[in-house]
């Protein structure tokens, strides 16, 4: 065995830095090659690419040397994995003698093929040009809250994506699916400005491995970087003209009216659950507080509790309006407040939807503005 080639590290760790890797390694490979990483022994990194997304992470607590080598991700996870059982605080080593890499831990030995480290493609390593540094927890809600309102329909790549705009160390982020749209605003400390399109697809990768105190986003080129204290993934910038979705928030509204959040999402789950597949649900607001119902047809319409709550801002004539109840829930489980606020310009214009206290004027919150759907006769 050549000492030249060695990486130690406790299995644990091993563990936590291969899932780390998992954004750039799930997934069917465009070639056999990417289903394996490089480990760097002289670095203590590990990193992998599918030429969509990368990510390089570090091992904590490892010892090791030599030159990079590859290694199949997969194999190298399930070796770990069993081979230290459940003592997680064993160490484990992986090193290469020839074209045999062994994992040793806990008196096994298991033993896998290398591949050519020069077949490997090159991964981007260009440090962003603009960049905004973040609270993790804060970026990473706002990502999860804007990604609700980009498009699932593969036939519409740029309405998968969302748009995201860093100026001056803060990020706005906009989405939408034609039917919806998303505004959401995290404060930050950065210089300069950068526009850009982020998929859906890799956000949803690479969501939960956004942790720690802080996080770094920005761009070099079409490289988009999300940087953590453990790992670095960079993601390439969807190509297209987003949509200007910015202009059809309304500034102003002619009554707003606040309910209670919790209420209105039981009555709208009821409603999606109970009503025929694809029909809207009502929503009645008033000055006694808010219901969401739906039509049976012959029987006329059902009944639900009343969210309690009453016009907080223009004028506080009743209103009735027809949406759907997917899009209903969805806005208001991603809205924190115990109310929600529901403002209104005009039938048939988009209805407004933002935490309490927030108005239509407020251009740094949460916001989603969705359209409702033609009532049930």
């Amino acid at each position: 065995m050549s000492s030249l080639q060695v990486i130690t590290a406790p299995a644990k760790d091993w563990i936590a830095a291969l899932n780390r890797l998992m954004p750039a390694m799930a997934g069917k490979k465009s070639m056999p090659i990417l289903n394996y990483i490089v480990i760097n022994p002289a670095k203590l990194t590990l990193s992998g690419y599918n030429f969509q997304t990368s990510a390089v992470t570090g091992v904590l607590s490892a010892e090791g040397s030599g030159e990079p080598f590859l290694v199949s991700w997969r194999w190298l996870l399930d070796a770990i994995r069993t081979t230290s059982g459940k003592t997680k605080s064993a160490p484990a080593t992986v090193s290469l003698e020839g074209a045999k890499i062994t994992v040793s831990s806990c008196g096994y030995e298991l033993h896998a093929e290398t591949a050519n480290l020069s077949e490997y493609p090159e991964t981007p390593n260009a440090a962003p040009n603009v960049e905004s540094t973040l609270p993790a927890a804060e970026l990473r809600g706002a990502l999860r809250r804007a990604t609700v309102a980009a498009s699932a329909d593969d036939t519409l790549p740029l309405l998968q994506s969302v748009q995201v705009n860093l100026q001056d160390g803060g990020i706005e982020l906009l989405a939408t699916d034609r039917y919806r749209l998303a505004n959401d605003y995290v404060s930050g400390n950065g210089e300069g400005e950068a526009s850009f399109l982020l998929s859906r697809s890799a956000i949803k990768a690479i969501d939960r491995f956004i942790t720690g105190e802080t996080v770094s986003i920005g761009i070099r080129e079409r490289h988009v970087s999300i940087i953590t204290e453990t790992t670095t993934y960079t993601s390439l910038a969807v190509d297209g003209d987003y949509p200007k979705i910015r202009s059809l928030f309304p500034s102003e509204a002619t009554g707003a009216f606040e309910v209670d959040r919790a209420v209105l999402i039981e009555a709208a789950k009821v409603a999606q659950t109970m009503n025929a597949e694809y029909s809207p649900c009502c929503i009645d607001l008033s000055n006694e507080g808010g219901q969401v119902t739906f039509d049976y047809g012959l029987f006329g319409p059902s009944k639900s509790p009343t969210a309690t709550g009453g016009c907080v801002a223009g004028a506080a004539d009743p209103i009735r309006f027809a949406m759907n109840p997917k899009y209903l829930i969805e806005a208001l489980q991603q809205i924190n407040t115990d109310k929600v606020r529901i403002s209104y310009t005009s039938l048939p214009k988009p209805f407004l939807f933002t935490p309490e206290g927030v108005s239509a004027g407020d251009e740094r919150a949460l916001k989603y503005l969705i359209m409702p759907v033609r009532m049930p006769q």
